[in-house]
């Protein structure tokens, strides 16, 4: 990252642990000293690996979005497609899978819109959000745990919803903020 407001930190790092390792995440429990302080601070780190999100846009107007519960926050929650990076794979290669995956559409033209991190206060998962156009369907491909459901928005139907905090999600409202300042003609 070059800009003159970041820098590495230079905590020393004192011990780690693996305080869980599961299907998706690992925590870390980590202990650092501040060398200006010289006080000890413990965090924990959430690692999640790095996923892709993708934004696709059809010919008449439309967002092609899913609607998929997420357990956490016990809601079925309107977003884009998205997933995990798997290894060996090229964000753009992830967003496109992911798009045909859960959607049934290829798209012709993809754009790497903004890479974000999603909560840098205890994790490192990285987010690269893709715009996709010209979109053709082919069909679906859902993993065998995946209950999501497509659904086409008209673009400025979901331009209100974000100005009402209808949008819920951190990476859709990066995205469409993203989209509709830099890039809607």
């Amino acid at each position: 990252m070059n800009s003159k407001y970041y820098e590495k930190i230079d905590y020393e790092l004192l011990n780690k642990r693996v305080a869980y390792r599961g299907k998706r995440v690992t925590v870390n429990e980590l202990y650092f000293r501040n060398p200006r302080t010289d006080q000890m601070i413990y965090r924990e780190h959430v690692l999640a690996g790095n996923a892709a999100i993708i934004v696709p846009v059809t010919d008449d107007g439309n967002f092609i979005m899913i609607r998929e519960p997420r357990t956490p926050i016990r809601l079925k929650v309107l977003a884009f497609p998205a997933g995990m990076i798997e290894k060996g794979e090229t964000p753009e290669v992830a967003a496109l899978r992911e798009l045909e995956e859960e959607t049934g559409y290829k798209a012709e033209y993809i754009k790497k819109m903004l890479e974000v991190y999603t909560e840098i206060g205890y994790s490192d998962e990285k987010i690269t959000i893709f715009l996709a156009k010209d979109l053709k369907y082919t069909h679906r491909h859902l993993d065998e745990t995946e209950d999501i459901e497509v659904v086409k928005v008209p673009i400025e139907e979901v331009r209100e919803m974000l100005k009402k905090n209808e949008i819920i999600t951190s990476t859709e409202t990066v995205a469409l903020l993203h989209y509709f300042m830099y890039e809607r003609n």
